[in-house]
């Protein structure tokens, strides 16, 4: 019995990371990288902070090295992808929201008056630096990489051709970025005719919104836990049976 093909947009190394857990969870990944992650060396800042900030494990991994005396200073991040990350870079005091910008708002409110540095991408969303100002906080940016798209339209039409049962989403960007990519292929309308599961309301939103208007409504489910395995569970399911949707 052929394997359920899913569709992963993800930027290495998560693709392949991804694809293995597919594999191991009984589908076939079919990778179609739509953005790549490229470092900025920008300098370490001059002023040392009071806590750090990260939304994503990529600011641990790409830019300059965090200077060692900085390990030892709260750290809260998005979510626990990206505590993992910053764990392995050597930080001890890991503060974890829960998996949207959004709700870091609460883990700043105990900072106010102190100074921090977002270990950022680009491009980025302003939502973070604004409840950061709001909550009293002096918010240093230190850029850490920057995601590029370059999805050529040959390999869109290749991983396309024969068809997928679902697709993956991660983020918001990428879903957006992936609706770019296939906006003249004449796979489009099959494309968004799969299921489509995704990691959070956020991203389902932004999925929507990027395929634009439709003659059906497309079939987009929410992981039950913001985690890889289930959303690639999720994708498994939608494969599985046409009529499964969470999402309204």
């Amino acid at each position: 019995m052929p394997r359920p093909r899913l569709l992963v947009t993800r930027a290495e190394p998560d693709a392949s990371d991804t694809a293995r857990l597919i594999a191991e969870l009984g589908g076939e990944a079919i990778l179609l990288t739509t953005r790549h992650e490229v470092p900025i060396l920008e300098p370490v800042p001059a002023t040392a902070p009071d806590l750090l900030i990260a939304t994503s494990p990529r600011a641990f991994r790409l830019g300059l090295p965090i200077p060692g005396t900085w390990l030892n200073l709260p750290c809260l991040v998005v979510g626990g992808v990206t505590g993992e990350a910053a764990r392995q870079a050597g930080f001890a005091d890991i503060r974890i929201a829960g998996g949207e910008a959004a709700s870091l708002k609460p883990l700043l409110a105990p900072f106010t008056g102190r100074r921090a540095i977002y270990l950022a991408g680009e491009p980025r969303r302003p939502e973070l630096e604004a409840d950061a100002r709001e909550a009293g906080l002096t918010l240093a940016v230190w850029r850490r990489y920057r995601m590029e798209e370059g999805a050529a339209t040959s390999d869109v039409e290749a991983k396309l051709a024969d068809g997928i049962e679902a697709a993956l989403h991660f983020s918001r960007e990428s879903a957006a970025s992936l609706a770019r990519a296939v906006a003249g292929s004449p796979h489009r309308e099959r494309l968004w005719r799969a299921g489509h599961a995704c990691l959070s309301p956020a991203v389902a939103s932004a999925l929507r919104e990027a395929m634009g208007p439709l003659a059906f409504e497309p079939r987009i489910a929410l992981a039950p836990e913001r985690n890889a395995a289930s959303l690639v569970r999720l994708a498994l399911g939608l494969a599985g049976d046409p009529t499964h949707a969470q999402f309204d």
